[in-house]
């Protein structure tokens, strides 16, 4: 059966066949429409302007969320749509509205002739089998010294394995954070191994306060291409890939380098094109004017409320699924319904996509292919609430965003509640979670907390103990903790092993820490001399790897911008690559004097006092464990 697995093209859109292991493609014109509305004077004018043109059009009606409009349905290829949509605005301003004017070209060839990627007999069919391969390179300085193919480590005819790696198969994972793959196909070619490619530039960028790096793109002539550094990829590999172009309908080199939260907003896109829904150009109603005093009501965000420092015994931790998306599909959240109308785009949409995932979630441990779809999904639907509030999604409203927040609060309180009626104590909240300790009924609370708000809700983790660490100001802190389950798994938040900024002798000593406080609650307090003795063996600071003291520093600008010279400076200028270090990129390095920011990325030296400060916080957290394990009484009803 020939399944489609790629698509290129504009005004002629090729659409790629796997058919027995090989690709067959076939060609398409493709043409396609504009819709404008308004005031019936603007539209005349417009009429006027489009019989001076070769452009066909009509007068129709059609729908957005709101209703219906009035205005022209202008017919063209996708070639000419940006050079008509900036006359329109040139001649009419804002007072015309566009409809379905920037929407990426094959995700609406294929939607409006109902075509799938990587289509499915049903859900529970497992992944076509297509050849991929994931290749590596190996750089120093600048140059390749050796290749990774599928694992595997090549430092001998590199060129030759590369060509053939990429010669036998269809889907290419390249990494190329540091040019690395761009320069490896520039080297192939001197010696006469010629891949047809093309290459784009690499770029930083802000999203949600934080600087990213996207590295330079390859495309590969007659081949899908993915940079393994892609989030998508490192989160659920091909698997969650092809689901998520299977869902979105955008080809899986675009699923691979865009955010999720665009993914979401393709899904949107997608359901609106297949409903015959038009899709804003520009949008205008991205919130509701408020009084000072609605808006302070409205913009509350989330309940997150500190826990009593402290360690606990039997705790529950019980956790909302997909609570966001669930209350727009339960309680029909949409831009419309919120002005008054009946229908509700948003919760429909969102209800099928919220049922495949729930459906990969109850099967992901019988398959890798399900898991990952589960992950890709979750990914997808956490998502789904922020683009809620997004002004430039199509379909966002940030009116939709403070309703949805409303609600969970309510929903919250009302588990609270309910917890508390069954013989149990809240410990700790955040926005979707809730932390309890008690002897009750947890199955019972499960259900009561069901039946009165209609979202699915699971114990995420049962813990023989668990400790909530207090901050520098002693209050609780809501995201630093460590739980072991009952299972001997521990659940850790907020301390140095989870961040990527600790070196490995930090993690190492957490590990091993953590390894000593695996027991029961009654007896962490005998722990105090372990934790001792694994202190002074790490003091010591003997027979580590080099390796063990590197740091990974974020970049946030470039070394021009750097106006207080700090160690992250310090250490790109050492590297001697200041020029290809861009923000949103890490570098790492050992820092052989703090006081004097002297840090280089190679050395046999390293600063003892500094990381003996780093192992004195790192045992902190410990340290309150043992010495707080007799202070919690469990709480009994």
């Amino acid at each position: 059966m020939d399944r489609i697995i790629n698509a290129t093209g504009s005004d002629s859109v090729y659409l790629w066949y796997y058919r027995s292991g090989k690709i067959v493609k076939k060609s398409f014109n493709n043409r396609t429409w504009i819709f404008v509305s308004g005031d019936g004077y603007d539209l005349n004018l417009l009429e006027k302007s489009l019989d001076a043109t070769n452009y066909i059009y009509r007068y129709t009606q059609m729908n957005d969320i709101y209703g219906l409009n009035n205005g022209i349905q202008i017919y063209l290829k996708p070639s000419k749509i940006q050079d008509i949509v900036a006359r329109i605005e040139q001649a009419f301003g804002y007072r015309l509205r566009i409809y379905n004017a920037d929407i990426n070209v094959i995700l609406r060839f294929m939607a409006t002739r109902n075509l799938e990627f990587y289509g499915l007999k049903d859900l529970y069919e497992e992944d076509m089998d297509i050849n991929s391969v994931e290749i590596c390179p190996v750089a120093v300085n600048g140059k390749i010294k050796s290749v990774i193919i599928n694992g595997k480590e090549y430092n001998n005819n590199i060129y030759m394995e590369v060509y053939r790696a990429i010669e036998d198969n269809d889907i290419i994972v390249y990494r190329n954070y540091s040019g690395e793959f761009i320069t490896l196909l520039h080297e192939m070619k001197r010696y006469g191994y010629i891949i047809s490619a093309r290459f784009g530039r690499e770029k930083s960028f802000d999203s949600y306060g934080r600087h990213s790096y996207m590295p330079g793109t390859i495309k590969i002539k007659n081949r899908i291409c993915i940079d393994v550094d892609s989030f998508i990829y490192r989160e659920s590999g091909l698997s969650g890939i092809f689901e998520l172009s299977r869902i979105s309908l955008m080809p899986a080199e675009i699923v691979s380098s865009i955010t999720p939260g665009t993914v979401v907003s393709a899904v949107e896109i997608k359901e609106a094109l297949k409903r015959k829904i038009l899709v804003p150009f520009r949008k205008d109603d991205y919130e509701i004017p408020k009084t000072p005093y609605e808006f302070f009501s409205a913009d509350t965000g989330g309940i997150v409320f500190n826990p009593e420092p402290g360690v606990y015994e039997n705790v529950y931790e019980i956790d909302f699924s997909s609570m966001y998306p669930g209350i727009i599909v339960n309680y029909s959240v949409s831009p419309e319904h919120i002005s008054g109308q009946k229908t509700s785009f948003l919760s429909s949409f969102l209800r099928d996509l919220l049922e495949r995932r729930l459906f990969y979630k109850a099967l992901s441990d019988r398959s890798d292919v399900y898991s990952k779809r589960n992950k890709a999904l979750k990914t997808l639907l956490l998502n789904s609430f922020g683009y809620t509030g997004y002004k430039n999604a199509k379909f966002g409203r940030i009116d939709v965003h403070e309703k949805i927040t409303y609600i969970g609060r309510e929903i919250i309180e009302k588990s609270m509640r309910i917890a508390e009626k069954n013989n149990f104590r809240v410990l700790h909240g955040v926005v979707d979670s809730l932390w309890l300790s008690g002897n009750g009924s947890i199955k019972r609370i499960i259900d009561e907390i069901f039946e009165k708000t209609q979202i699915p809700i699971v114990v995420d983790s049962h813990y023989k103990w668990i400790a909530f660490m207090p901050q520098n100001n002693g209050i609780g802190s809501a995201n630093r903790y460590i739980g072991l389950r009952t299972d001997n798994t521990f659940k850790i938040r907020g301390i140095e092993i989870r961040r990527r900024d600790s070196p490995e002798l930090v993690k190492k000593f957490q590990e091993d820490a953590l390894n000593i406080l695996k027991c029961e609650f009654n007896q962490l307090h005998e722990k105090s001399g372990d934790l001792d003795k694994l202190k002074r063996k790490y003091m010591k600071m003997d027979g580590f790897d080099m390796d063990d003291f590197r740091i990974q520093f974020g970049i946030n600008r470039h070394i021009e911008e750097y106006r207080v010279k700090n160690i992250t400076y310090y250490l790109m200028k050492n590297t001697g690559y200041d020029q290809e270090l861009y923000p949103g990129m890490s570098v790492s390095g050992i820092i052989m004097d703090k006081t004097h920011n002297i840090i280089l990325g190679s050395t046999e030296f390293f600063d003892r006092k500094y990381y003996s400060r780093l192992l004195e916080r790192a045992l902190k957290p410990f340290d309150f464990i043992v010495s707080n394990s007799c202070n919690n009484i469990p709480y009994f009803n």
